[in-house]
């Protein structure tokens, strides 16, 4: 049986998830506990985590769609 999809145009762009994966969300509030210095949310525009430091000195930030990424980064600047 073959399967039919859409084709996609060059530089259509790509659908994102309006919302996190249950489990990243989870894996990002554990992370937000252990350093409460710092922010993240779900941009579902994008279908990012964005995190960022809160003091307002610093330029510590980042965004990926890998929760693994944006935890790491907080882990590794905190």
């Amino acid at each position: 049986m073959t399967v039919m999809r859409p084709a996609t145009r060059p530089g259509a762009p790509v659908p994102v998830p309006a919302q996190p994966e249950p489990a990243a969300a989870a894996r990002i509030i554990q992370a937000l506990r252990d350093h409460p210095c710092w922010s993240a949310f779900w941009d579902k525009r994008e279908g990012v985590w964005r995190v960022a430091d809160d003091d307002p000195d610093s330029g510590l930030y980042a965004a990926s769609s890998d929760v693994g990424t944006v935890i790491g980064y907080i882990q590794a600047h905190a």
